[in-house]
């Protein structure tokens, strides 16, 4: 600023007065005066200039004031959106120390601001990117260009237990004029994110690639974008031939509508997921494969295309086709199986028949001298055995093919103990084997099916009087056990069995070393039924010479617990022992193509006075239906040469209004459930005893025994 300038005046002097004061609007330009003018110059004159002077520095003073707040606020702000950027800012030498450095930068390099200030940059590097730094910094050296930024990713220092954070630091060199000095202002923002999307990007990719499923983005003009490798081996297309063509070179002529509608519910962001499907080859080959189809979208969440990833099932097609076809036979070959053996049962059952029924009504004849009856007593329990053997046959193929139906009900089992030891003590007493009891279990209360749970008891009960010597024992104990169980033990005194026989004993048509009659089936059964009421059973021996123990257990019946039938199907009753009776107002009609077996019940219905009209044939029952007006009573066989015993009670039914006894060697739980809904009253499968008949009877025509029932020969199953 010049020296008028600050005093704002100017002395001219012309003909003795004073002009042109200290304004640059002067016609000419002020000369400069010596200081001795100011000597000379009147004192009121100079009051006044230096008054001027005063207030024109006064104002310049404010301006400087006001111009000082405005570069103080514009600081603050500055330094605000300093701090509150997003992203870091730093600025350091060229020797790489810290000038000055924001929030954000403090926060991604996670030290404190203040004790930062001075220190080299590099430090919060981490050292494996510190050579990197170093070369950043000298190429920014070299390349001192300010409009073109440099940039350098780089991993910052950590602790070795946290995870690695990584920045990108764009360089701009700055030579500051005050200084004459070089320094680097940089900006950085931390991509540990991005590069985490770009290696799980590159990951995913990768995966694609190496695909062996076909992967293929289309627009949504159908237009193929990209493909992998897996599409190439699926399809036979190079990428170069795929990529740009339309998806539905892939797709047969006849399907080329379906590409269509596929593309229009991509459209709409809908998923369609194992979508099985036809393609093609590039040699034309058609191609079976499960498709799924994803829409693509943009950032914005905008549909841009989908994806669509097919599998060749082409062999797993062939599998099924051929497992479906195996399937199928093993299905047909085990219905002709069963068909078979529930023909063979009727077959063998059939012969059984009037053997048992005479046998077992002549051991009961009291006119007859004692050894004949006991010879027909021996008869009556040798075709038991070959019944029980048939049955066993059966029970083995339902469990087999689960198809073995329990009757649910609540049960002592006590009780259905006891009746399994009844049921052999002819055999205890010709044995003279000692049978103890000590049923001690305070509960005896479970679920099940009475008589598969008798059969189990009387199969274990059977094998221990079996292979227990002349005047053994055998001791039957019950407990409860902890968790609401029930274990029931029967031990004997026998032979005994080895670790071998002990672990095949529940199998299927084992005997072990010992061969004392029958197929071997009784435990393999036994075991079957525990199971199904969620029970075991166990085998344990000290070995040869020292006994068996068999360990069943069973679940208790809880206070609050009810269970429901597997199946609805009426359970047998107790038939109390018919006497006979006179029945000669009551007219039978005995339907049966087994001649032996229609003589001998005729033979012993008339023994016990009922009017009995015999046919061998359906066609022979309703002419003998159509004769008379009034049958009391059918009974007859299921198989039939011209037809079926089902047909034969419905047509009875109607006709008479009266009962029926199915008289049968069918006797599965379908066959039993059958003749329910057909209308017979009591299925009985043959051999029958002549007891078992005589109960029927009664529960028949008795006046007091109206339910239906569904008994077998007699012997506990």
């Amino acid at each position: 600023m010049r020296p008028e300038d600050n005093f704002g005046f100017a002395f001219i002097l012309k003909k003795g007065t004073m002009k042109g004061i200290g304004s640059s609007h002067s016609r000419r330009k002020p000369r400069r005066r010596p200081a001795q003018d100011l000597a000379v110059a009147p004192r009121s004159v100079i009051v006044r200039a230096l008054k001027k002077s005063h207030k024109e520095l006064e104002l310049k003073d404010q301006t400087l004031v006001q111009t000082r707040r405005e570069l103080e606020t514009s600081h603050r702000r500055y330094e605000d959106i300093y701090d509150i950027a997003p992203a870091g800012f730093v600025t350091f030498t060229d020797q790489g120390l810290i000038q000055e450095i924001n929030l954000p930068a403090v926060r991604i390099l996670d030290h404190n601001r203040s004790r930062m200030l001075g220190l080299p940059f590099v430090r919060f590097i981490a050292k494996a990117d510190h050579k990197k730094f170093l070369e950043h910094l000298a190429r920014c050296s070299r390349n001192f260009e300010p409009t073109r930024p440099l940039s350098v990713e780089l991993q910052v220092a950590r602790k070795v237990t946290e995870n690695p954070t990584f920045i990108e630091l764009l360089t701009i060199p700055v030579i500051e004029k005050q200084a004459s000095k070089s320094v680097f202002r940089n900006v950085f923002r931390d991509i540990t994110r991005l590069k985490e999307m770009q290696e799980a990007h590159r990951w995913l990719a990768a995966i694609v690639e190496s695909s062996d499923d076909a992967i293929i983005g289309i627009d949504l003009d159908g237009k193929i974008i990209s493909c992998n490798k897996g599409a190439s081996q699926l399809y036979g297309y190079s990428p170069e031939e795929l990529i740009g063509k339309p998806v539905a070179i892939l797709t047969p002529p006849d399907l080329q509508h379906r590409e269509t509608t596929i593309l229009k519910h991509a459209k709409h962001g809908e998923v369609i997921e194992h979508y099985e499907t036809v393609r093609q080859h590039k040699g034309g080959n058609r191609i079976e494969v499960s498709l799924t189809i994803s829409p693509i979208k943009d950032a914005s969440g905008k549909i841009i295309g989908a994806s669509k990833t097919a599998r060749d099932v082409t062999q797993r097609k062939r599998s099924e086709k051929e497992l479906t076809e195996t399937l199928t036979r093993e299905q047909a070959a085990n219905r002709a199986k069963d068909d078979f053996l529930a023909a063979l049962s009727h077959e063998l059952r059939t012969p059984l028949n009037p053997v048992l029924l005479l046998a077992s009504d002549s051991a009961n004849d009291p006119d007859l001298p004692p050894q004949t009856r006991t010879n027909f007593e021996t008869i009556r329990k040798n075709i038991e055995l070959e019944a029980r053997l048939i049955d066993d046959l059966l029970d083995l193929t339902c469990i087999t093919h689960g198809k073995l139906v329990l009757n649910w009900s609540e049960l002592d089992a006590h009780e259905i103990l006891k009746d399994a030891v009844s049921t052999i003590l002819n055999e205890i007493e010709k044995k003279q084997i000692v049978v103890k009891l000590d049923l001690r279990a305070e509960g005896h209360k479970i679920f099940g099916d009475a008589v598969r749970l008798q059969q189990v008891f009387w199969n274990v009960l059977k094998n221990a009087v079996k292979f227990t010597h002349n005047d053994g024992q055998i001791k039957i104990e019950s407990q409860t056990l902890p968790g609401d169980k029930l274990l029931i033990n029967i031990t004997d005194t026998g032979i005994g069995m080895n670790p071998v026989e002990i672990e095949h004993v529940f199998g299927a048509f084992s005997q072990g070393t010992h061969h004392f009659g029958g197929l071997g089936l009784g435990l393999a059964i036994s075991r079957a039924i525990v199971e199904l009421h969620s029970g075991s059973i166990r085998a344990s021996s000290l070995g040869k010479g020292n006994g068996s123990t068999f360990s069943i257990e069973l679940p208790l019946v809880k206070l609050s617990e009810k269970k429901e039938t597997k199946r609805m199907q009426p359970a047998p009753i107790p038939i109390p022992f018919a006497e006979k009776k006179s029945r000669q107002h009551l007219h039978v009609l005995l339907v049966e193509d087994h001649e032996p077996t229609r003589l001998a019940l005729t033979q012993l219905l008339l023994h016990r006075r009922y009017k009995v009209s015999g046919a061998a044939s359906l066609a022979q029952a309703r002419s003998l239906m159509g004769k008379n007006k009034k049958i009391s009573l059918l009974i007859s066989d299921i198989g039939l040469p011209d037809g079926s015993g089902y047909d034969l009670m419905s047509e009875f039914q109607k006709k008479f209004g009266s009962k029926g006894i199915a008289l049968t060697g069918y006797g599965t739980e379908e066959d039993v459930a059958r003749s329910q809904s057909s209308g017979f009253t009591v299925h009985l499968t043959k051999p029958v005893r002549i007891e078992s008949l005589e109960n029927a009877l009664t529960a028949v025509t008795g006046k007091k025994i109206t339910d239906k029932v569904f008994i077998n020969n007699g012997m506990p199953r």
